[in-house]
């Protein structure tokens, strides 16, 4: 049987496992001491796995199963070692995974439809979800933080291979980027505070309701059609900008005009009780006008003619003029997030961008252009293709980073051996009797 507890970790970190609606399913199937799997956890990740689309077979059913172990193995070893996550951890989670399924599902309301609970009911069923599985990750990343390996070691297991089974690499690239993205005037971040406050006292003072301004006025989509407001919600679901300003309001007051990473708010406190509040407010942003754009590609232009008639070196110009803070100081090195190394395969770019590289040789710059940065705003880049890779069948001189990856994930999962096997010497466990006949890695059904 494959070693499957390393590698189907991910089905807990890739996205939440959302309940499919209309479906309350609550048997115990197993448990590690005081955590318990449900038969709704492997329906879950089954559905995930395939989509609802396919079949699974007994053994990708059990060996789920034994992964699903694995991680109440790990929740349990975390709050025995009283390992922490942080709230604003967890809300960080909670707004990106939600993000991701509102983009998949097209809008807010169709996510609310699809669900049947607003945007701020789900947030607060899904923070203890959340929080176990950073619990979850945070263990993993104990267990194996101390792993690490030479180059002999990776020599060793490239060694092992058989020519024929080394994989055939695709066509690659590394390329770096100088990013200038429009800056928002001061004088516009005024305007936006004071419209605010002019909202602000008009309807405390009762000249007109939250509820008309929300809809003319909000940003934000999860509540702008409900007169700004959400309904009991758990402390610790909101940006702490927001939160401080509820809890340093009294009931039935507003809050002054406040800035947090969406924008500006205010807000009305309808009701505190413990660690739950109802409160509404209106958020709106800066707008980034044509001039601001017009300022920003006469900057770049100017950076561009710098670089070609080499007055400054790109390493130089990315850490002096660019606006991304994750690359300028890395001499705009673009990074592959997936595998921590700067190559990145040619069929995981995006159309445009595969399209503006193909035209460059090494070494070559693209001309200014306006691309879409991942916080979804515009700006103006500069493209430098590093260097590119043929496809080819991989070995040590090109593709080291691939096999020394492959070596420490062996080790990790070696490392992950040891402890489980420990572990479960430790801890009551249990399972159903319909997994009883499964074969296992481990001793799961140690009373």
């Amino acid at each position: 049987m494959k070693k499957v507890l390393l590698g189907l970790i991910c089905f807990a970190f890739s996205a939440v496992s959302w309940a499919q609606p209309g479906k309350s399913i609550d048997k115990i199937i197993g448990g590690i001491g005081a955590e318990v799997v449900l038969l709704s956890d492997l329906e879950n990740a089954k559905f995930e796995l395939t989509q609802g689309k396919s079949q699974l077979s007994a053994e990708k059913e059990c060996s789920i199963f034994e992964n699903l172990m694995y991680q109440k193995l790990l929740l349990h070893q975390a709050k025995v070692d009283s390992v922490e996550v942080t709230d604003g951890e967890v809300n960080a989670q909670v707004e990106k995974r939600i993000t991701y399924f509102v983009e998949m599902l097209g809008s807010v309301e169709q996510f609310e439809t699809y669900y049947g609970k607003p945007i701020s009911q789900l947030k607060v069923d899904f923070f203890d979800m959340i929080r176990d599985q950073l619990l979850t990750q945070k263990k993993q990343e104990e267990i194996t933080k101390n792993v690490k390996i030479t180059p002999s070691q990776v020599l060793k297991y490239y060694q092992s291979l058989p020519v024929d089974s080394l994989p055939l690499i695709g066509e690659q690239v590394q390329y770096s980027q100088i990013v200038i993205a429009p800056l928002i005037p001061e004088s516009e971040n005024q305007n936006v505070i004071h419209f605010l406050d002019s909202i602000r006292n008009d309807v405390a003072s009762g000249r007109t309701s939250m509820t008309i301004q929300a809809r003319r006025h909000s940003e934000d989509p999860g509540s702008k059609f409900k007169g700004g407001c959400y309904d009991m919600i758990k402390k610790g679901s909101f940006v702490p900008e927001y939160e401080s300003a509820v809890f340093t309001t009294d009931e039935g007051n507003y809050s002054p005009v406040f800035k947090s990473t969406y924008g500006y708010h205010f807000v009305k406190v309808v009701e505190k009780r413990g660690e739950y509040y109802r409160a509404c407010h209106i958020l709106m942003s800066p707008k980034i006008k044509d001039e601001d754009f017009n300022r920003c590609k006469a900057q770049i232009d100017s950076v561009y003619n710098e670089l070609k008639a080499k007055k400054i070196s790109f390493n130089a110009a990315a850490a002096r003029f660019s606006t991304d803070e994750e690359t300028k100081n890395q001499a705009g090195k673009i990074m592959n997030m997936q595998t921590g190394g700067t190559r990145h395969d040619v069929a995981t770019l995006s159309a445009e961008l595969n399209l503006t590289l193909s035209r460059l040789k090494e070494g070559e710059l693209s001309e200014p252009q306006l691309a879409k940065q991942p916080n979804g705003k515009d700006a103006y880049v500069i493209y430098q293709l590093d260097a590119r890779l043929p496809a080819h069948r991989a070995n040590m001189e090109q593709d080291y980073e691939l096999f020394q990856a492959k070596t420490e994930s062996i080790e990790r999962q070696s490392a992950t051996d040891v402890w489980v096997g420990k572990a479960l010497k430790k801890n009551y466990s249990f399972m159903d009797e319909q997994f009883k006949n499964c074969t296992y890695q481990f001793n799961w059904n140690k009373k």
